[in-house]
């Protein structure tokens, strides 16, 4: 308990410091996206416990995959995987060798989630059906170059 001496013509302001409990900050949206299924190995320690697949909604939408190209090109993914995702800075994905699985699902993952050593983390500025999107054209390179026997 504190006592204060007031003098003729002084000001008291009160407030209550401490005494309640802080509520917590609410978590990102993209962090709260159901991607902690994906897996990116097979390795699993104890029994099998497979992951429910995940599918992408956009994977044959021409539409979509437009929008997708779109959002590859402006947020200069081309800058490092090249412009048909050929490679450069970053691996290629016009390919089937994919680091860390190149399922959509997986692709989602890394573009929310980015991957160490220079892949940033998207999920602040791109959720939801956009990364869909952006999967889906992404996953196409790779068809695109196996289809013409690259």
């Amino acid at each position: 308990m504190r006592l204060a001496l007031l003098l003729p013509g002084t000001v008291v302001l009160v407030c209550a410091c401490g005494h309640e409990k802080a509520k917590p900050a609410p978590a990102a949206t993209w962090l709260a996206e159901p991607i902690a299924a994906v897996r990116t190995s097979e390795l699993a320690a104890g029994a099998s416990n497979p992951a429910p697949p995940i599918a992408n909604p956009y994977t044959d939408d021409p539409g979509a995959m437009a929008q997708g190209r779109q959002l590859f090109m402006s947020f200069n993914c081309a800058g490092c995987h090249g412009a048909a995702g050929g490679g450069g800075i970053g691996p290629p994905l016009a390919d089937e060798d994919w680091i860390y699985g190149g399922s959509d699902a997986n692709i989602y993952a890394t573009i929310v989630q980015g991957r160490p050593n220079g892949m940033p983390a998207f999920g602040p500025s791109l959720q939801g059906e956009v990364v869909w999107k952006l999967a889906a054209y992404v996953r196409s390179l790779s068809a695109r170059a196996e289809a013409k026997g690259e």
